[in-house]
């Protein structure tokens, strides 16, 4: 088993053993941390994750989001290309869920990827240097590599710490990690 595969392993099962009311509390602490941390950030449109598999929500930042008119906006996989196509999506927007079991807005108004100003990222685990480890399919990977003007921030429980070298080179870096008890930059 590889070194990505044993870790992916580990963190998903801590993760699926939390309960809704331990995720419920986290997320006033993420919360909490993007408050504190976006007041240095100028954007207009934020690319944000619907979780999923007991991921760190960020169903308390959209709300968030949305009651400061921001652009917020939802991944739709495109599986031919392994890229993420990102579409509108506000309180009113019909969810459906994907093949993987993932919301994704019915209506797609897309936004180009280019001018996105900040991406939220979901990890399943993150290192030191602000690597993340993802699911496995290279999506975000995939489709933020060759783009340097978005913000990427991971945003993972703090459990979700590995502290080995797990990334390689088509692995992209965060510029940030947000965890319930702080914000990690290098």
């Amino acid at each position: 088993m590889s070194i990505k595969a044993k870790i992916r392993n580990e963190k998903r099962y801590e993760r699926s053993i939390l309960s809704d009311a331990h995720i419920a509390r986290l997320s006033d602490n993420f919360l909490s941390q993007w408050i504190k941390f976006s007041k240095e950030l100028s954007y207009k449109s934020i690319a944000i994750y619907y979780p999923f598999d007991n991921e760190a929500s960020t169903l308390e930042i959209m709300n968030y989001l949305h009651a400061k008119n921001k652009e917020v906006l939802l991944p739709v996989v495109e599986n031919e290309s392994k890229t993420l196509s990102f579409a509108k999506y506000d309180i009113q927007s019909e969810l459906l869920k994907n093949h993987f079991g993932i919301f994704e807005p019915k209506d797609k108004e897309f936004v180009d990827v280019e001018d996105i100003d900040i991406a939220l990222i979901p990890c399943v685990a993150f290192n030191d240097k602000l690597f993340r480890l993802g699911m496995g399919g290279g999506f975000y990977d995939i489709t933020f590599y060759k783009n340097s003007s978005t913000i990427l921030i991971g945003m993972a429980y703090s459990f979700q710490y590995e502290n080995e070298s797990f990334q390689e080179e088509h692995d992209i870096k965060m510029d940030y990690v947000i965890t319930q008890k702080g914000v990690l930059n290098n």
